[in-house]
């Protein structure tokens, strides 16, 4: 009896637990719709099947990046276009500065004018005894971008913390590069032209007669880190909304999105044998292998019947 009633209080307290949906076992990201970064070969149409069998392989290289370039937007902002202009030379030289102290070398720094705009606001006017809104110039904004060169994403965050401080500096981009690509697209084109003829050798041996190749197809494309980010759906999405609720306008609080650094989850044959973590480059190729079918039908393909109506 003892034995029963305690297998009966673990089945109920089993029972009295919360469901647990399978987008929660995967997190917020359970919620979201990701697109395949490496799109498949769409199946051939039946007059093709029977005169061409295509074999398809994919492969992938992850590389580590050689360089990293964080770009900044040094921006000021005055009443006429000379004050701007001082005010964002001073700005920009000041921001060289701190780079340098960080440990940036001056030649590492590029800079980039981007552009001197009006300023313009909304202020109420009167006009016949009516009151409007008009929108006025109110001054000029000045905007450099400053490209600075780093080694590794150490140095980055250290450019970052040295230069993204100061008020009217922000944060545009931080982009990877490698000097190894080409060399990483071949290898990579090798890796799947392999992965290819391999799997052509065990699928073509259904065949008393092993077809001719008669084509191949290649296509290798280079993925960057800022490409393998995805940004995560934020619950409190229906909490973002402003509306007046007893005489009193609801304004909902700043909530950061939610972005992780995911990496390259695709259907490859040769992947790589560890799991993306790093902010890496990936490199990945797609060959197609083209065998004429046997006992294929000589020439042109037959028009299609016309419909009947």
């Amino acid at each position: 009896m003892i034995r029963s009633l305690r297998a009966l209080t673990v089945v109920l307290s089993l029972a009295s637990l919360p469901t647990v949906a399978p987008a929660q076992l995967a997190g917020l990201r359970g919620g979201s719709e990701e697109a395949p970064p490496i799109q498949g070969l769409e199946p051939p149409d039946p007059a093709a099947a029977e005169r061409v069998i295509t074999v398809e392989a994919v492969a992938e290289v992850r590389v580590p990046p050689s360089r990293l370039r964080v770009v900044l937007a040094v921006a000021a902002q005055a009443e006429s276009a000379d004050e701007a202009n001082a005010a964002g030379r001073t700005l920009l030289a000041a921001t060289k500065a701190r780079l340098e102290a960080s440990g940036v070398a001056a030649a590492d720094i590029d800079t980039d004018f981007i552009a001197a705009f009006p300023v313009y606001a909304w202020a109420v006017e009167r006009l016949n005894q009516k009151d409007f809104l008009a929108e006025n110039r109110v001054g000029t904004r000045v905007q450099y971008n400053l490209h600075v060169s780093v080694p590794d994403e150490a140095a980055a965050l250290a450019a970052v913390e040295a230069a993204a401080g100061a008020e009217g500096v922000d944060l545009l981009a931080v982009d990877y590069w490698s000097d190894e690509l080409t060399a990483k697209q071949i290898e990579a084109q090798r890796k799947a032209l392999a992965a290819a003829k391999a799997k052509a050798e065990l699928l073509l041996s259904v065949f008393e007669e092993r077809p001719q190749p008669i084509n191949v197809w290649e296509g290798t494309r280079i993925l960057f880190p800022h490409e393998l980010y995805r940004s995560l759906p934020q619950a409190e999405d229906g909490a973002r909304t402003y509306y007046d609720r007893d005489g009193l306008t609801r304004v909902p609080a700043p909530r950061p999105l939610q972005v992780y650094y995911r990496g390259l989850f695709a259907d490859v044959d040769e992947v790589n044998p560890t799991m993306p973590g790093r902010r890496e480059i990936e490199v990945v190729s797609t060959v197609r292998l083209y065998f004429a079918a046997p006992g294929r039908p000589t020439g042109p393909p037959a028009a299609p019947a016309p419909a009947v109506r």
